[in-house]
């Protein structure tokens, strides 16, 4: 009996789980179109309503897990700019994102965090220049007494607990999904294959960054006995440890880049200044980029433009245009409703009908 012909691309459209997409939905390898389809179906998936409040009382319940007591710690941290954790994980686009298996958002491990404390005692605390705390510093060192305590040998896993860091619901709402690209310029040299040189083309790679606040949560796991303004202390100082390590190095991929800084809320917004012309991360993301998909049915309202073209705002704040088509004749201030045919990251253009998946992006 012939098996029936799943058409991937209709249910791709459909999705709500951002990671499923990911992992299972791309029908052609190595074709920029499909990818960016891929992209669009996976960033509509994640502002869809059943993820949403799905996530929003599973992100409930893990709060309720941990007990709020003395011996832990929680951090709402957001990111600086953006952040990509996974990377370079084996994954079908070569481009990985490392997101919680059962809901598909993105997710920070807590061995990730563990590591990247660790290494940053033993680097920077323990190699501080201060003659008069010098044994106090190398007590910070690997091997030393504190860093052994807070992280453990390869005999005890230390006394702190690094929790994975779940991002909050509220950054689902915002776009915590970014469309973003790197382009590496000498890929032969980069794999060791020829020198680099001037006749070199440089190949633009697509692939999805994060942006948000996540809740971060330490805890205190060493002997119960232990007094509890002790574990209140070291618990303390090691989210001192972790936010100082996130804040200044970074954690994730592409961090000598820029990206993967944590901060908290109110610093990470006052970090973000609007610069025009900057291609730093840390300043391309102060936009909350476009939350409409390719394909989606948005109510846009006309605008007035100082140069007289027909332009419309989305509901996200940017701006749309109509290119190859006339544009609806509604006067300024009014709305009506149009799709998306195609994103970037300023704005839209925008079309009466909706477009198909033979249709060609403008």
């Amino acid at each position: 009996m012939r098996q029936p012909i799943i058409d991937i691309a209709n249910r791709r459209a459909h999705g709500a789980h951002p990671g499923l997409l990911l992992q299972r939905y791309l029908t052609k390898q190595a074709d920029p179109e499909e990818r960016r389809a891929l992209f669009d179906a996976t960033l509509q998936a994640a502002r869809s309503e059943s993820l949403r409040s799905l996530y929003a009382e599973a992100f409930a319940r893990w709060t309720r897990s941990v007990p709020q007591d003395e011996a832990h710690r929680s951090e709402q941290l957001a990111t600086a700019s953006r952040l990509v954790v996974g990377l370079g994980s084996e994954n079908v686009l070569e481009t990985g994102l490392r997101l919680h298996h059962t809901y598909g958002v993105p997710i920070i491990p807590g061995s990730a965090l563990k590591g990247l404390a660790s290494h940053y005692c033993h680097d920077v605390w323990g190699q501080r220049h201060n003659e008069a705390a010098a044994e106090e510093n190398r007590l910070f060192r690997r091997g030393g007494a504190h860093h052994s305590l807070l992280f453990g040998t390869t005999d005890d896993g230390g006394v702190i607990t690094f929790h994975d860091a779940w991002i909050t619901p509220g950054s689902l709402d915002d776009g915590a999904f970014r469309l973003d690209v790197m382009t590496p310029h000498h890929p032969k040299w980069q794999t060791n294959e020829a020198p680099p040189t001037d006749f070199d083309s440089p190949v633009p790679v697509s692939f999805l960054s994060v942006a948000g606040t996540f809740e971060v949560r330490l805890c205190w796991s060493g002997p119960a006995a232990t007094p509890s303004d002790t574990a209140e202390a070291w618990t303390a100082l090691a989210m001192k440890l972790l936010k100082e390590a996130v804040a200044e190095w970074g954690i994730g991929g592409k961090t000598s880049s820029g990206y993967g800084r944590l901060l908290p809320a109110h610093e990470a917004a006052a970090k973000r200044p609007s610069q025009a012309g900057s291609s730093s991360p840390r300043t391309a993301s102060v936009a909350p980029g476009p939350k409409h998909a390719r394909g989606e049915k948005i109510t846009v309202t006309r605008v007035e433009d100082p140069k007289g073209k027909v332009k419309f705002r989305a509901p996200d704040g940017l701006l749309g245009h109509f290119a190859g088509e006339n544009p609806p004749g509604v006067g300024i201030g009014e709305t009506t409703q149009v799709w998306v045919a195609n994103v970037n990251p300023q704005g839209y253009t925008l079309t009466l009908r909706q477009p198909t998946k033979k249709d060609k992006k403008r």
